[in-house]
């Protein structure tokens, strides 16, 4: 498996909270079978499209709670009194419910994903089913309202795909800076896969790696071209740092 590192933008993007569309596409690239029914026993596929979600209250008490149970791998923030804008991917939300799935606000979540993308969460419905909780209002942010976002809340909730090929301890500084890799294919040394991040996780990694003479240096640096051009804010006023 051996070759060329690579690290860099990936062709195909999904556009936020339209993962069907672009499932059917990647599937057919990785080789998945053409079924969103079997899509949900795949938590690499799901780990490369999300959501952008936005939460309207009656009152802020559950979801307070919700909070406290430190939900992990969605980013959470508040936009104003009894509003908040959730992301994360699909398999993040999953994994959210399962996690939380006794909390007001996970009910509430359960049921607008059944409503709204029930092949991918229906699996997850109690057999007893949920009485919907009282004061608690999901729906999809638009495109429009997430660019509309100040920038430091589009960082956390706009995400980019980018793919890789490279050795496996690189993959090291990936999880020291809490980054999840999806990886697609691996053998002893080497590995190929998916970054699938908010942007302000792609300016982390690009802190890490272009303030030191690492050896991904030339490769993140890359990256950055592909970033400025994609994104020309915040990327574009960061330097290259190439010395």
């Amino acid at each position: 498996m051996e070759g060329k590192k690579e690290l860099q933008i990936f062709p195909i993007q999904p556009t936020p909270n339209e993962p069907l569309t672009f499932l059917k596409e990647i599937a057919r690239k990785l080789n998945c079978p053409d079924d969103p029914q079997k899509w949900r026993e795949n938590e690499k596929i799901l780990s490369l499209v999300s959501l952008v979600l936005l939460v309207d209250l009656d009152s802020e008490t559950p979801f307070h709670k919700f909070l406290e149970g430190q939900p992990c791998q969605v980013n959470i923030d508040k936009l104003s009194r009894k509003r908040y804008v959730i992301s994360g991917s699909i398999r993040s939300f999953r994994e959210l419910y399962l996690e939380l799935k006794e909390q007001k606000v996970s009910k509430a979540l359960l049921i607008f994903l059944c409503q709204n993308f029930p092949e991918l969460f229906e699996d997850l419905w109690p057999k007893h089913g949920l009485v919907p909780p009282v004061g608690i209002h999901f729906r999809t942010l638009t495109t429009q309202e997430l660019k509309a976002l100040e920038l430091p809340l589009q960082m956390r909730h706009y995400y980019l795909l980018s793919r890789f090929s490279l050795e496996l301890i690189d993959l090291l500084d990936f999880c020291e800076l809490e980054i999840r890799p999806t990886i697609l294919v691996k053998d002893s040394s080497w590995a190929q896969g998916f970054l699938y991040l908010p942007l302000i996780q792609y300016m982390a990694l690009l802190s890490r790696f272009l303030g030191t003479e690492h050896p991904l240096k030339g490769l993140v640096r890359n990256l950055l071209q592909e970033l400025k051009k994609c994104f020309p804010e915040p990327f574009g006023l960061l330097p290259d740092l190439s010395f």
